[in-house]
């Protein structure tokens, strides 16, 4: 049974058709790149003396955890998992289902395994803590940590989904995971944090944690402490994981997910103003199509979420990279553009760059109906500018309000900058939408992972597009001029419209010859293994 539904994802997911080159070059880089880390890592594990082993080997580990059990949620994208609606009316055995879950958390963990591989090899040749009598304490300390973090994240998963599939809960969830993960960091950057840990310090360094205890277990240091730590968190991880699992079981995939939500007779002016507010400026079909946008993006869970990340946790994730420390303490005059450039790209993926997503089959429409697709991607780019301006005017306020800003000029810097960023963006947007679409489900906050070919999309295009905006502040660098920043900006902009307009013109077309195609890709139901 296993191995069947593992055969079914892996046909799902073959390379086959259309984007096979561009699938295997964004590949060929992505693990390259990790793959160059590894060997780095296997390096360093490989010369560097006991001593020094002993001291930052726990943090390669701790590293190792953090990636492996937080990047995913904070990234909105927890990858492939098991479609329980689809399973639970066969008769599998749940263990083997579970067995399944954490298989697929392997999947999502190839980097980690390739860095710790790394690391591993190394340490067996290095002269000091190599040899064969170090292979039983490499081997099984790289095995039991490896499960522990599989369970681990497998349980994490389970709680994760079931929270976020709860109304008024998800976009909470996402604000407390955010602030969880960056608050030591800006504790520490506004010097907030203590500088020593007196005697908390000292049990941090003990085989107590699991990271600790892999290190020690791996040098042959505390060896059968170490083994026995290691093996009462996989343990507890285990039964943790396979509790959550097992509640999620008997709750149902579905369950606790956003009921429909039914058109509201009281909704409050102020976002019926905001909705109508195209038809005033906009003739249609385009008003039509902002204005349907503008309602079903508000009410879509998984949209809101990433709205509600754009201003959270993107300031807080920032805050500590930007913060200038010294006598003047201050954030940097650069500041709200990076917050407001990383809201636009965290947008993204629910906007612009799959922008037929959401409507899934329904998609047909657009190409029934009248009214040429350009009109139809007009309207729907107009709509993620809406809510792009939205949040940098949320952005604005919160730094104005806890003083972080640099006055009104930074502001209407930061307006002027992500317009012209999101030109650029909007004309790769309408391009990865028509060639590369795919259905997204509305309730699904924790399911966020994207194909392979619009993740190597994305991952190439991001640079492309801020280049030209870069080259401006660069501009200002090399010049000390202000000036030369704003003609290079505008040059920027005049080249971003001409280069909208002819991706409009290259979506239009091939959206009209490709329509069969992209509402089947549209209208596609997942597998046993549910991953967007």
């Amino acid at each position: 049974m296993i191995a069947a539904i593992l055969r079914a994802q892996w046909l799902s997911m073959r390379l086959t058709g259309r984007g096979v080159a561009f699938n295997l070059l964004v590949g060929v880089i992505w693990y390259g790149l990790w793959s160059g880390i590894a060997t780095l890592v296997g390096v360093a594990a490989a010369t560097l003396p006991d001593r020094m082993l002993l001291q930052w080997l726990p943090v390669g580990f701790l590293g190792m955890f953090a990636y492996a059990q937080f990047v995913p949620v904070i990234s909105a994208s927890m990858g492939s998992a098991l479609n329980l609606r689809k399973l639970l009316p066969y008769p599998i055995p749940h263990h083997r289902l579970f067995v399944i879950e954490v298989l697929l958390r392997l999947m999502n963990a190839i980097e980690m395994l390739m860095v710790l591989t790394g690391g591993m090899l190394g340490l067996l040749v290095n002269p000091e803590t190599g040899g064969l009598a170090a292979v039983p304490g490499v081997a099984a300390a790289a095995a039991l940590f490896l499960s522990f973090n599989l369970l681990l994240a497998s349980g994490l998963r389970s709680v994760l989904t079931r929270l976020f599939a709860m109304r008024k809960v998800r976009e909470l969830m996402t604000l407390l995971v955010a602030l969880v993960w960056v608050l030591p960091r800006v504790l520490v950057s506004l010097g907030l944090f203590p500088k020593t840990l007196g005697g908390a310090g000292i049990l941090l360094r003990t085989v107590a944690f699991p990271w600790n205890a892999a290190a020690h277990l791996a040098l042959g240091v505390s060896a059968v402490l170490s083994l026995l730590s290691l093996i009462g968190w996989t343990l507890a991880a285990l039964w943790f994981g396979r509790a959550q699992f097992e509640r999620s079981l008997r709750r149902g995939a579905e369950e606790g997910e956003s009921a429909p939500v039914r058109a509201q007779e009281g909704r409050t002016p102020l976002a019926e103003r905001f909705y109508r507010l195209p038809g005033l400026v906009l003739s249609d079909p385009v008003a039509g199509i902002v204005e349907k946008e503008l309602r079903s993006l508000a009410r879509t869970p998984r949209f809101r979420t990433i709205f509600v990340m754009g201003f959270t946790f993107g300031l807080l994730v920032w805050f500590p990279v930007m913060f200038r420390e010294g006598a003047a303490r201050a954030a940097s005059p650069h500041y709200l553009v990076i917050v407001c450039g990383y809201a636009l790209i965290l947008m993204g993926q629910v906007s612009y760059w799959n922008c037929f997503g959401f409507d899934r089959s329904a998609a047909a429409f657009y190409f029934a109906a009248p009214q040429p697709v350009s009109k139809v991607l007009l309207g729907k780019n107009i709509a993620s500018l809406c809510f792009i301006y939205l949040e940098v005017a949320i952005l604005i306020g919160v730094t104005y309000l806890f003083r972080l800003s640099h006055g009104w000029g930074n502001a209407v810097e930061a307006l002027v900058v992500i317009g012209i960023c999101a030109l650029y963006m909007l004309a790769l947007g309408n391009l990865s939408s028509v060639n590369y679409p795919r259905p997204l489900t509305p309730e699904r906050v924790s399911q966020g992972g994207a194909s392979g070919r619009f993740q190597g999309l994305v991952f190439l295009a991001y640079p492309v597009a801020l280049l030209p905006v870069f080259l401006a502040y660069l501009a200002r660098y090399a010049f000390r001029s202000e000036m030369a920043f704003v003609v290079v900006l505008a040059l920027a902009g005049v080249l971003g419209a001409g280069i909208y307009y002819m991706a409009m013109e290259s979506a239009a077309h091939t959206a009209t010859a490709r329509r069969e195609k992209i509402v089947q890709e549209l209208s596609r139901q997942s597998g046993p293994v549910a991953s967007e």
